[in-house]
């Protein structure tokens, strides 16, 4: 790559026309029946007065810190653990604000579909590494076209979901193409758009297809594993334990899923969420929503 700076009747899916279907495969570690806990409102995140908030699309939880990424100046935002404002960077750089997340050593890394590209910061907000190139967008091992989100493997690849090209791309920690799977359309191992990412224990990637409306989840090399279904339209994808949260920014809710591909809770409502996008949990438990017409990031915790 380039750089710079150095419902309730979800199923669990088979993919028609594989020799082998998937109705054996444990995508998460065996566990008793689940019963998801209902979410409920300890307020948002409060803005400083000098920063303008645009659309909100992700935040991310790391040692303490709360991190956001809006689209507007600065982009990136950096709270501690109380909410307290500690400072912004990545001014000037991003043109549509996307993705966030933070790597086991804080590290930040950034989707930016507008500018085509995938960035690296330190914790202390420098620019380290750009991947693909600023304002052109494309496809082959140097290019994305409107990437969406990034996640990190316990082995420290990347997984970028290239929307616009309609693939996963897998790339070592430093930025250098690994392989890829995926193209745009309708049919097993194709999205309409790869729109959020997550990762388990296990390094399986789960895959927002939006568009689709399902969550399509692969192994670490790329071999479809489940397709899911019934909760609408995914928009963002959280593992949280041994569920997968899912976003839906049509109806507005949150659909906790378990490792069957069944829906065993939801909750929200556009009187609760302003279309959620993608989340957080921090190490207390309390999940954080980026709400894009909002223009917020609202806490919740879990019910007693």
């Amino acid at each position: 790559m380039i750089t710079n700076q150095e419902s309730s009747k979800a199923r669990k899916g088979v993919f028609p026309g594989l020799a082998v279907p998937v109705m054996g495969v444990v995508l998460l570690a065996a566990s008793a029946a689940l019963q998801a806990a209902t979410y409920s409102s300890a307020g948002f995140i409060t803005w400083p007065s000098t920063v303008q908030i645009g659309a909100l699309s992700s935040v991310a939880a790391h040692a303490g810190r709360i991190y956001v990424l809006h689209r507007g100046e600065p982009p990136l935002l950096e709270f501690d653990s109380s909410g307290e404002y500690i400072k912004g960077f990545g001014g000037g750089l991003f043109k549509v604000a996307h993705g966030l997340r933070v790597d086991p050593a804080g590290a930040i890394w950034t989707t930016d579909n507008g500018n085509h590209v995938v960035r690296k910061f330190s914790p202390d907000g420098k620019l380290l590494l750009t991947l693909g190139e600023v304002n052109t967008g494309g496809g082959g091992q140097d290019h994305f076209r409107s990437p969406d989100d990034v996640v990190i493997s316990s082995k420290g690849d990347l997984y970028v979901a290239d929307s616009g090209n309609g693939r996963i791309v897998r790339l070592t920690a430093a930025g250098r193409y690994v392989s890829e799977w995926g193209h745009k359309g309708s049919g097993p191992g194709e999205f309409k758009l790869c729109h959020g990412l997550a990762i388990d224990s296990q390094d399986h990637i789960y895959v927002a297809d939006r568009g689709n409306n399902r969550v399509q989840v692969f192994d670490s090399g790329g071999k479809p594993l489940a397709i899911w279904t019934g909760f609408g339209n995914p928009y963002g994808l959280l593992m949280s334990g041994r569920e997968l949260l899912v976003s839906e920014g049509e109806v507005h809710k949150i659909f906790h899923v378990d490792s069957s591909g069944k829906v065993v809770d939801s909750w929200g409502g556009p009187d609760v969420l302003q279309l959620p996008h993608f989340m957080a949990i921090d190490s207390q438990g309390v999940l954080y929503v980026a709400e894009v017409n909002g223009k917020r990031v609202q806490k919740f915790t879990l019910k007693k």
